[in-house]
C-alpha cells in the first residue's frame, strides 16, 4: 500500500491510502472542505489523487523538463516518484506530503527564502 498524509504546514489535512495494485483509494478528510482541503467535495477517486499529485510536479510540456528531471535523478515526470523526492512542496501554497513512517515537519520541507 501507498500511504501518505497531505499536510498544511504542520497540520494534517487528509490521509490517503492507495492499494498495492493502484486500483483502490481511501481518503480520510481530517479537516472539512475548505481552501486547504485538496479533496473537497464528493469525488474521492484515484483519479482525483493522481491529479493532486500531478499538480505538485513540473508541467509535461516545459522546455527544460528533461534537465530538471536529470538534476533530480529521474528519467520521467512520474508524479509518485517526484512527490517522494520533493514532498509535493510548491511556491504556491503550504500544502505538502508526509509519507508513512517519516519523522519530518513543515520546517524540514518548506522553501527557505
Amino acid at each position: 500500500m501507498y500511504n501518505f498524509t497531505v499536510m498544511h504546514e504542520d497540520d494534517p489535512v487528509a490521509k490517503v491510502t492507495i492499494s498495492d495494485d493502484r486500483k483502490k483509494v481511501q481518503i480520510e478528510k481530517i479537516i472539512p472542505d475548505s481552501i486547504i482541503q485538496p479533496f473537497g467535495g464528493t469525488d474521492l477517486s484515484l483519479n482525483r489523487v493522481y491529479s493532486f499529485l500531478k499538480s505538485r510536479c513540473y508541467e509535461d510540456g516545459r522546455a527544460d523538463l528533461q534537465e530538471i528531471l536529470n538534476q533530480a535523478g529521474l528519467k520521467e515526470n512520474n508524479p509518485w516518484k517526484w512527490n517522494q523526492l520533493t514532498h509535493g512542496v510548491t511556491w504556491e501554497d503550504n500544502l505538502w506530503i508526509k509519507f508513512e513512517g517519516e519523522e519530518i515537519n513543515w520546517e524540514n520541507v518548506r522553501w527557505k527564502r
